[in-house]
């Protein structure tokens, strides 16, 4: 896991900067700390990080001061310390859709007397402002659910807009255009695969709608922090997506050449041991 580091004035970002070995490339893996007066967790990293992730939340706010756990959707990236949070924040309410919660109910004892079930267009008091719950444009769990904070503008998009990078940054914008665009492609159609079947009348539809948010600042799972003016160019990226070539997942073959590249190197006495 990466240090925590802050995008906006209430806004932590919770980074992981997953490396994709052979392919020269990182996935970032996202959650957030929003500071509002009733403070809110947006998902809750990878499980292999969790030690380090309940730190670098507790070095931004006291878990025991959380009121709210919003939880995009039950994939395992954004799943990581669920448990072991709402354990630490005893007062948090668990915010997600109501089959996400069942469903995460199959592998930990979810508390469901603490799970406020959220769909879209609901809307979540949090002391000073109010949060209201968007369908991302793009998603590979039909559960997902964004959020915009009412107040500020922010646009927390769940998997839309995550970009496959050439190295890990702070700041979207530091990520040259042509590299950016190749990886949010990349990522969207090994995402949302169905993208390539949508009606286009739909699905331009939905992107107007996310245009007409008009957000200041747009929070990725899987994106550094980016400026709201980005969201033109952004929507621009995704209308080509239907187009694109369709993701094809690594053969076995290829998986194995993964595999070895991720292999830490011997250690020179290991390598004297064997000769």
């Amino acid at each position: 896991m990466d240090a925590p580091y802050q995008a906006a004035p209430d806004v932590h970002v919770l980074p992981n900067n997953l490396p994709l070995p052979g392919l020269g490339v990182v996935l970032p893996v996202n959650a957030y700390v929003l500071l509002a007066e009733e403070p809110v967790l947006i998902d809750s990293g990878i499980g292999s990080d969790s030690d380090q992730f309940m730190d670098a939340l507790a070095s931004i706010v006291d878990p025991k001061e959380l009121r709210w756990v919003w939880l995009t959707h039950d994939d395992a990236d954004h799943t990581g310390s669920i448990q072991r949070v709402l354990e630490a924040a005893p007062q948090a309410r668990l915010v997600t859709n109501a089959f996400s919660a069942m469903r995460m109910a199959t592998w930990w004892p979810v508390p469901f007397e603490r799970v406020h079930a959220i769909r879209a267009g609901d809307r979540i008091p949090v002391g000073d402002r109010t949060l209201r719950a968007v369908a991302p444009p793009l998603f590979d769990s039909p559960l997902s659910i964004g959020l915009v904070d009412e107040a500020t503008g922010s646009f927390f998009s769940v998997d839309s807009f995550g970009a496959l990078l050439p190295e890990p940054t702070q700041d979207a914008a530091e990520v040259p255009h042509e590299a950016l665009a190749g990886g949010m492609v990349a990522w969207s159609t090994a995402d949302s695969p169905w993208t390539h079947i949508v009606d286009r009348q739909s699905f331009g539809q939905v992107l107007d709608g996310v245009r007409r948010l008009q957000p200041t600042r747009i929070f990725s799972s899987h994106l550094p922090a980016a400026s709201g003016t980005s969201i033109d160019r952004f929507l621009q990226i995704l209308e080509s997506v239907p187009d694109a070539e369709p993701a094809v997942p690594p053969s076995n073959e290829e998986f194995q050449h993964m595999l070895a590249a991720m292999a830490p190197p011997e250690a020179p006495s290991q390598m004297a041991a064997a000769t």
